[in-house]
């Protein structure tokens, strides 16, 4: 099984390309949820930093111990089943078999961080009867029956080579419970991030990245008058921050073209043809497998959301100050 996956900057348009997959007989697409548990704050990155890179008897442990909370969070709650339900009922099992396939041993103990996590008012509440108990006897009492009796330390250190293969295996396993019908190709939305790519890609086995960007301007408009967005700013100067922020890392990653595609998400309106050509190359499928062209990718209803200045003509002074801005970005049709 070949994987796919895309990678924004929010409001980009990497949906465009996943939709455009959901076409295909031989392209399992799953465009309805994101895939974050790689690069997002303790997930697979912060595990291998913690355990190879940062290793000391503290850290390590505490980030397995923060990826398994990552994967508790994820796993489902009484509204929403999250990955368990995508994952085949397997996230929590897999992932958890990933966690002991990474511990070299583990032992009843705790320090200082194990209380951080558990918030000031824990630890105010569970010490409170061990500081009764120390005014009663008159000294030092064994905290260790009370408030950390359950507390577990967990060591490891694995090298760098044990680390990606048991991490490939696992992603593995989880991306083969996604494709129950086995299809060669799987399409998964926002599995690796928009910077440090490659990086990240080290824990798949076989995996495409494409990176789709979209006109600023439009990205803005969007972003504040449609989303109502709480994620970028609404201040149209700390958008233009915000905007070339985002993008900063592209400047200096020297991407392989065999394994990471940027797509222009304009292109596949205005360029549908050349680029469905691209997108396909790239992928590696075969236009015969293309069996509803333009079904779930539909360009004559996403043109009603690009170059939205020209049809709002209110929105016209906060496009042409971030064209000002922002001119390296810009999308251009043919003429302009």
């Amino acid at each position: 099984m070949k994987t796919l996956t895309v990678c924004s900057y929010y409001g980009s348009g990497s949906s465009a390309v996943t939709d455009f997959f959901c076409e295909f007989d031989n392209v399992n697409s799953f465009s309805y949820m994101e895939f974050r548990f790689a690069h997002d704050p303790d997930g697979l990155a912060e595990l291998e930093y913690n355990l190879i890179e940062n290793f000391n008897r503290h850290n390590s442990g505490h980030a397995l111990k923060r990826y398994k909370k990552f994967v508790d969070y994820f796993s489902s709650h009484l509204i929403a089943k999250r990955y368990e339900k995508v994952f085949n009922g397997k996230w929590k099992e897999l992932s958890y078999k990933y966690i002991d396939s990474l511990t070299d041993f583990s032992f009843p103990g705790m320090w200082d961080f194990d209380c951080y996590d558990k918030g000031p008012w824990w630890e105010f509440w569970h010490k409170l009867p061990n500081r009764f108990l120390k005014l009663l006897k008159g000294g030092d009492v064994d905290c260790e029956a009370g408030l950390w009796s359950k507390e577990i330390t967990y060591a490891s250190h694995p090298t760098e080579e044990k680390f990606l293969s048991l991490t490939r295996s696992y992603t593995d396993e989880l991306l083969g419970c996604i494709n129950k019908e086995g299809k060669p190709f799987l399409m998964v939305d926002q599995i690796v991030p928009s910077s440090n790519i490659e990086h990240h890609m080290r824990y798949f086995s076989d995996l495409k990245t494409f990176v789709v960007d979209r006109d600023p301007r439009d990205m803005y408009l969007i972003c504040k008058y449609i989303y109502h967005s709480k994620i970028a700013p609404k201040d149209i100067d700390l958008f233009i921050k915000w905007y070339e922020y985002a993008r900063s890392t592209r400047k200096e990653e020297n991407w392989n073209p065999e394994k990471i595609c940027f797509i222009q998400f304009e292109d596949l309106i205005y360029k549908y043809d050349e680029t469905a050509e691209k997108l396909m190359k790239f992928a590696g499928v075969s236009a015969e497998n293309h069996v509803k062209p333009k079904s779930v990718f539909k360009p004559d209803v996403s043109i009603k959301n690009t170059r939205l200045w020209i049809n709002h003509p209110e929105y016209k002074a906060e496009a042409d100050y971030i064209a000002e801005k922002l001119p390296q970005y810009l999308y251009h049709l043919e003429g302009e």
